[in-house]
């Protein structure tokens, strides 16, 4: 059960890191609880706890400065104990959503630490030493893998117990000011949103896609189609027209009689 264990926390946080970096979709809930369910043994129901907790996170998203309840590492748990306890779809969601939330704020803590770098970024930037730029975005990779790792390790190797735990550990006034602020901050990404889709030449979509939900009755994926269509008919047009914009070179040999 301890290679598991490590296997999960590896696992997670990897997911974790690929959020920051790369994206290559591994922190999603389906295919984090997927390879969970490979690494415990049982891909069914890992399929099963992943793809029910991934349609209840669909709209799941950082808007702004929003940082969502984490789907790997809520999936991964909850695939973990559901099938160690043998407990099935109800166990696995219930012990998902508090893991996500747990996770949630832990990350926000790592980001409010990782601050330091950018900070250091910024006097390498003004200084000129780039390549110290560089390093200092690396520098936050090993917390964010933490961020991940830990909290999976210890809710698997202890069980849900452990994460209930953590929770009731916590005060109830906390809990208060994350749900006011919850409320807050998407609607602060909202506004950060808004402000660059209402661009000149932006303002358009927002209201196209706006008039497609409230009007037409369209779906997330139609609006979706839809939306991808014409940002290809866009970006056709806008190349079409620097085309046109460039200048001819034409060289004109003349000879003069002198």
């Amino acid at each position: 059960m301890l290679l598991e264990c490590i296997l999960l926390a590896l696992w997670a946080g990897i997911c974790t890191v690929d959020e920051r970096t790369f994206w290559f979709g591994t922190p999603k809930a389906l295919i984090a609880g997927s390879v969970a369910g490979i690494i415990m043994g049982d891909i069914t129901t890992g399929l099963i706890i992943s793809g029910t907790l991934q349609m209840m996170w669909l709209a799941n998203s950082a808007i702004g400065a929003y940082i969502p309840p984490n789907e790997a590492t809520g999936s991964i748990i909850g695939v973990a104990i559901a099938i160690m306890s043998g407990g099935g779809l109800a166990t696995g969601l219930a012990v998902a959503i508090p893991t996500a939330l747990l996770c949630q704020q832990i990350i926000m803590l790592t980001n409010t630490l990782n601050i330091i770098w950018i900070h250091r970024a910024d006097k390498a930037v003004q200084s000129g030493d780039f390549d110290k730029v560089a390093r200092y975005n690396l520098l936050g990779i090993p917390l964010s893998f933490v961020a991940g790792a830990v909290p999976v390790f210890v809710a698997a190797y202890f069980g849900g117990p452990a994460v209930e735990s953590a929770l009731k550990f916590i005060p109830k006034q906390v809990f208060d000011g994350l749900t006011v602020a919850a409320g807050i901050i998407p609607a602060v990404g909202m506004g950060m949103l808004l402000m660059m889709m209402m661009g000149k030449n932006m303002w358009i979509f927002l209201l196209l896609g706006f008039v497609f939900a409230a009007y037409l009755g369209l779906g997330t994926i139609a609006i979706s189609i839809l939306g991808i269509c014409f940002a290809v008919l866009y970006d056709l047009i806008i190349n079409k027209n620097e085309e046109h914009k460039k200048p001819v070179n034409s060289t004109i040999d003349e000879e003069y009689d002198l």
